[in-house]
């Protein structure tokens, strides 16, 4: 990949970092670094909430919790997703970017930390500081690709988002034979771990950036009118049901293939996993597909393989690798493609911080609802039938949300 300077001022939240004179191989090896940091950064996002649930079981016994409490441990993050985003947009733009990645870096290790101790309190505790924290990685990420990668940034947002699911099955990998060997306590808090490279590394270019200016602050010109664009509502439409859909899938696709086509556990965990892995499609796809047509039509498309998916696993589960394969390429590729969308229209950092946390707080507030509506869903009436064809519907209204994207501004 080709690295570039990014000459001129850039806005960073409420400050304003001004590029000093470096030589080109300083510049190179800056970006460097900041790749390497945002990668990092990614694998943190979403492992330290994927790695509960193979010790599920060991959580319910030793903390003496029933399973709305183990629920509670993967959907309080999902839930400071959607509602403290006001909040992780304001802490950024009142800190640099640098800033806010340490603070959601020291977040993250005493979240991790702390859940990790002895107590459902303290898990409980440690689970929020961890969601918090993440929620801030979650929208500074994304700035740092818009700020130091905005010709390649579409290729950045596709490694960045097969980084997030890296770190999600190599958590769901390690974390059982972990526990097996030094306990589950510790076999959680390992994911601490991921956090020490992190800081090093942009410790390093931290160290490198160019200076701050704190006496000239960005302008906030257009953070006030954000919510009366149709982009951002249609843009918010699509985001949330993608997630709703990848959030279902995820959490009901193993019991699907148990309880209705008489599968074997090991054999639905391994299909689970299969769709994890089939993201990549997607993250990679995605800007492939881009060169051939708009970004607006290529969500479009992700919510044409959305729809498919539900109702391909509803009425001819037997096929179920050709439905993880079009889910796996709406799973990657959606959220590359909506986050490359935001980067390509916002017109500065400022608005681009201002969208994204517009489109993340409601798509995530929705999102984190709808498993536990499908759960209801289907105890209520026996049946995934209903349940499923609702999932093809929300991917209609992401295709249709999809072609307004097309025309709208």
């Amino acid at each position: 990949m080709r690295f570039r300077d990014v000459a001129g001022a850039i806005e960073v939240g409420m400050g304003l970092f001004t590029r000093v004179k470096t030589s080109p191989g300083e510049a190179r090896r800056h970006k460097i670094l900041v790749f390497a940091g945002l990668l990092l950064v990614a694998m943190i996002l979403r492992s330290p909430l994927t790695a509960i649930a193979p010790i599920v079981g060991e959580l319910r016994r030793d903390l003496h919790i029933d399973s709305a409490t183990i629920g509670l441990l993967t959907g309080i993050p999902v839930l400071c997703f959607g509602l403290l985003t006001p909040f992780a947009s304001y802490l950024i733009a009142k800190l640099s970017i640098e800033r806010a990645i340490f603070a959601m870096l020291g977040g993250t290790f005493l979240g991790i930390v702390l859940r990790s101790l002895d107590g459902a309190g303290a898990a409980l505790a440690g689970t929020f500081v961890l969601g918090t924290s993440l929620t801030v990685g979650n929208i500074v990420s994304l700035m740092v690709i818009a700020r130091d990668f905005p010709r390649a940034s579409r290729i950045v947002t596709g490694t960045y988002a097969s980084f997030i699911n890296v770190g999600t099955m190599a958590s769901m990998a390690v974390t059982a034979p972990l526990a097996s060997l030094i306990g589950w306590r510790l076999a959680l808090g390992a994911t601490a771990l991921l956090v020490v490279p992190a800081l090093l590394v942009w410790s390093l270019a931290a160290k490198h950036a160019p200076a701050e200016a704190p006496a000239q602050k960005a302008r906030q010109t257009h953070a006030p009118t954000q919510w009366k664009r149709p982009l951002v509502w249609l843009l918010t439409a699509v985001f949330a049901t993608h997630q709703a859909l990848y959030y279902c899938l995820t959490a009901w696709l193993p019991d699907y293939f148990i309880q209705d086509t008489g599968m074997s556990a090991t054999k639905a965990g391994l299909i689970a996993a299969v769709f994890q892995i089939l993201a990549l499609l997607g993250s990679f796809g995605v800007p492939v597909v881009a060169r051939h047509m708009s970004l607006s039509w290529v969500l479009v498309v992700v919510g044409a393989c959305w729809t498919i998916t539900p109702l391909g696993l509803l009425f001819a589960p037997q096929w179920w690798f050709l439905w993880m394969l079009f889910g796996g390429f709406a799973m990657g590729g959606g959220f590359t493609a909506v986050f490359a969308l935001i980067m390509s229209r916002a017109r500065d950092l400022s608005e681009n911080r201002t969208i994204a946390a517009f489109v993340q707080g409601g798509g995530y507030t929705i999102a984190a609802t709808t498993p536990i509506l499908m759960g209801h869903l289907h105890q209520s009436l026996n049946s995934w039938s209903l349940a499923f064809i609702l999932l093809a519907a929300a991917g209609v209204v992401m295709t249709l949300s999809g072609i307004g994207v097309t025309k709208a501004k």
